[in-house]
């Protein structure tokens, strides 16, 4: 079966790319491109692993990337931003893992000034998976800090919904370092897993609901592009610097 998720998301780009070139706006931003590395670290509702058992559950994952396109709504603070999202949950250090791939959409508020080079955000995004969603096994290990087998059950949420905080750090008229953080709540997902240790029969249980903090860190450049003098004199100012220093 071809997969069509580069097809969804060419589509959404160009989508967005219509609305972005039919904006009548001033001088001022008016779409930006960003890209993204994003760690998540799920929580975990239950682990009954005792301290006995070396069994590190680690839950964590990433760091994961995105790429999106936003458009500045003219004459507000307000702007919609849409792209793709690949992102990995992982269980006891990989053992057990989930792998999305997702469209996100979304939108954010910006109440400082656009001259301003601190431009904090506070937004709503959500995340739909287009990957497969459903995956179940038995693993086993055997080492130095003794044996285990591990039955688990994924089922990746179709949807995810988070409330972001972020802050632009422009470091250039148009070229900015985008700090985000969202707390991802999982529609219908979740991961369980059952533990045995060595010759303990006794199952050991592991539940998250896929619910997630992500903080991601990345590169926006907003257009249209310029570079002006301020900058030059800025970057021409750190470089004699970096020089005198040296």
């Amino acid at each position: 079966m071809m997969n069509t998720r580069p097809l969804i998301v060419l589509a959404l780009l160009l989508c967005l790319s219509r609305l972005v070139a039919n904006a009548q706006d001033d001088d001022s931003r008016r779409w930006a491109i960003d890209f993204r590395l994003s760690p998540v670290k799920p929580v975990v509702t239950l682990n009954e692993t005792p301290d006995k058992y070396y069994d590190p559950l680690k839950a964590g994952g990433g760091p994961n990337f995105s790429a999106h396109i936003e458009y500045f709504i003219p004459q507000t603070g307000f702007s919609v931003v849409g792209g793709y999202d690949h992102e990995v949950m992982d269980f006891y250090s990989g053992d057990v893992s989930a792998d999305l791939s997702q469209i996100m959409l979304g939108g954010r508020w910006y109440f400082l000034s656009k001259s301003c080079p601190l431009q904090p955000y506070l937004g709503v995004s959500t995340f739909w998976n287009v990957a497969g969603r459903k995956d179940a096994g038995t693993m086993s290990m055997s080492g130095m800090y003794g044996s285990y087998e591990r039955k688990y059950s994924v089922s990746s949420p179709v949807l995810s919904v988070a409330p972001v905080v972020g802050l632009d750090i422009y470091l250039f008229s148009c070229v900015a370092l985008e700090v985000d953080y969202g707390f991802r709540m999982a529609v219908d997902g979740h991961t369980s897993s059952q533990t045995t240790f060595g010759k303990d029969t006794t199952p050991y249980a592991m539940r998250s609901p896929m619910h997630r903090h992500a903080l991601s860190v990345g590169l926006k450049v907003t257009f249209p592009f310029k570079f002006t003098n301020s900058d030059v004199t800025g970057l021409l100012d750190s470089l004699l610097t970096y020089l005198y220093l040296k």
